[in-house]
């Protein structure tokens, strides 16, 4: 939408690509842990909804940045 409303290109951050990286690491570690064969399987639920509650804190965070960057080629 934003490159649509102007010729410049809004670029990306990276922490659109930690949050990634962090809610799939969360979804793995709350899938696992539905795994019966696992000694630990108990252990991984935690981690698993801390890393979702990181995920986002960072895809708000992402919001944040990136509005601040188009605001600024909109209000120009």
């Amino acid at each position: 939408w934003a490159a649509s409303q102007n010729s410049k290109a809004v670029a990306v951050n990276n922490l659109g690509k930690w949050k990634t990286a962090t809610q799939m690491t969360a979804l793995t570690l709350l899938l696992a842990s539905r795994d019966p064969s696992l000694p630990a399987q108990g252990a991984l639920v935690a981690p698993g909804v801390a890393l979702l509650y990181v995920s986002a804190g960072l895809a708000i965070w992402s919001l944040v940045v990136y509005m601040r960057k188009i605001w600024r080629i909109l209000l120009k």
